[in-house]
């Protein structure tokens, strides 16, 4: 009868069980908020910021950076150039890879377009006046295709048409007044990073073939 009596009472008795749970739940919760904390930005915010802090690099040390598509100036006087500067090209590209806003995918694509432009020169198939303006571009700055800006137009850039499938992402960024310009960007190590720049798309430039 005495086994019954304790059994009974320790069945009927809900206050371990309460306990428990109630240690359970505040445990729970405390998991919940330091994974929330640790929680990334979404990736617009980032994509965002990346693009944002891109342009106000560039605008703010554009001057102090090496000609990315100078022509080698001529040993003897002539009326046209006979190739890039791929020297200072390869400066150029160490400069943006300082940034770590590029992808090495980016830079790569990068140094292609001065090596076709030198082949070109050299071959003769297009012809750059001295004191002219590049004959494979189209007049406007490759990375807005644009002429001008707003000022500080960095701060107010908005990401449009975001498309992510992984690690990759495509959009297009814009200042307002109908003014678009695509951008590609790849994740690596946690970060997004460009990979396309759409002023800088080979098929962008004028070639002798087109």
């Amino acid at each position: 009868m005495l086994i019954m009596s304790i059994t009974f009472f320790q069945c009927s008795n809900p206050s371990s069980t309460a306990k428990k749970t109630a240690v359970d739940s505040n445990t729970t919760k405390g998991l919940v908020s330091s994974e929330s904390i640790l929680l990334p930005p979404p990736d617009s915010v980032q994509l965002t910021e990346l693009v944002r802090n891109l342009y106000k690099w560039f605008e703010t040390e554009k001057m102090a950076l090496p000609l990315s598509f100078s022509p080698v100036e001529n040993s003897v006087p002539d009326t046209v150039y006979h190739g890039i500067d791929l020297a200072e090209n390869s400066k150029a590209i160490a400069k943006l890879r300082q940034t770590g806003f590029f992808t090495e995918s980016f830079l790569a694509d990068y140094r292609k377009i001065a090596v076709r432009m030198d082949k070109e020169l050299r071959s003769r198939s297009v012809s750059w006046l001295v004191g002219d303006m590049s004959p494979f571009g189209k007049g406007s700055n490759e990375w807005c295709n644009c002429q001008d800006y707003p000022d500080n137009y960095w701060d107010i850039i908005k990401l449009v048409d975001i498309r992510i499938s992984k690690d990759k992402a495509g959009f297009k960024w814009t200042w307002g007044d109908n003014f678009y310009y695509a951008v590609r960007a790849k994740r690596e190590a946690r970060l997004w990073k460009i990979s396309y720049l759409e002023g800088f798309d080979m098929k962008a430039y004028n070639w002798s073939d087109k």
